[in-house]
């Protein structure tokens, strides 16, 4: 039993549930000839999310009363897509970020406005199948409200994508941890005088520990701290490796007034060890 409590658009309701839980509701036309204090039609929920998860659930009940719906409906297309893509469900989250991106990324190119996107390249490589998603999203934008929009947005909605994907709360930590990544690689590449493999299987599994090193860097999470025997071992088995490790905690300091603890430095001397062993 789904009670009507708001209004929101002929797709969206706030609504009480059997146990008086309050939820945001999301489905075409549920709310099509309804008032306040009827039900709702259960056969025609798309979404539902509880208002418990207070931030969330208050900024979702804000941009659903600023944007059209349409833009939900987009949203919730290309969020099931990207979960077929990607074999796991995406945050929540997304379905309060991503419309209002798209909303206001709509109404820039309907006047000829664009927006650079200063990272597209280094998305594109290091979030290969988010930007496909994004690229995906242009095309039904495209079809829906009949605007072309440059591959920069594909790489947006990408950020969007991932940052749903690993649940992060903060798009601007996402995107400066796509610089971080990006700076990093450089820095290794620089260090060893190569160019790493993209297409390795080493060079994909440092790619992750780098996604989810600068995930906690911005969380302020750090990994317990281990045993000093096997970071000072490490350190003396491959002191190249090591010095590189030295020059990345330096341009963290310098940029971002963070250092290194002994377990993060033990795991970026074994994956770069690896990467650069078989470029």
């Amino acid at each position: 039993m789904l009670k009507i409590t708001k209004i929101f658009n002929n797709n969206a309701i706030q609504a009480e549930n059997e146990i008086q839980t309050e939820l945001v509701v999301l489905g075409k036309g549920i709310a099509f000839g309804k008032k306040v204090g009827d039900l709702a039609d259960e056969s025609l929920v798309e979404k539902t999310f509880s208002l418990n998860k207070s931030l969330f659930a208050a900024r979702l009940t804000e941009i659903l009363s600023e944007i059209p719906p349409e833009y939900f409906q987009l949203t919730n297309c290309i969020v099931n897509f990207a979960n077929q893509q990607l074999g796991t469900p995406l945050s929540n989250s997304i379905f309060a970020s991503l419309p209002d991106h798209i909303f206001h990324a709509v109404e820039r190119a309907k006047q000829n406005q664009t927006v650079p996107n200063g990272l597209l390249f280094e998305i594109q490589r290091l979030y290969k199948q988010e930007f496909a998603i994004g690229v995906y999203a242009l095309q039904l934008i495209e079809k829906r409200f009949g605007v072309q929009m440059a591959e920069d947005e594909a790489g947006f909605i990408a950020l969007h994508i991932f940052n749903a994907r690993t649940d992060g709360s903060m798009m601007a930590d996402t995107y400066k941890a796509t610089q971080i990544i990006k700076d990093l690689l450089s820095m290794v590449g620089y260090h060893f005088n190569l160019v790493l493999d993209e297409n390795s299987y080493d060079y994909a599994r440092f790619l992750t520990h780098l996604q989810h090193f600068a995930q906690r860097f911005f969380a302020n999470a750090e990994p317990a701290l281990g045993d000093d025997f096997l970071y000072r071992q490490t350190k003396a088995a491959y002191p190249k490796a090591y010095q590189c490790v030295e020059r990345i905690d330096k341009y963290l300091t310098v940029n971002y007034h963070k250092s290194l603890n002994e377990d993060e430095r033990l795991y970026l001397i074994i994956h770069i060890q690896r990467v650069v062993s078989h470029p």
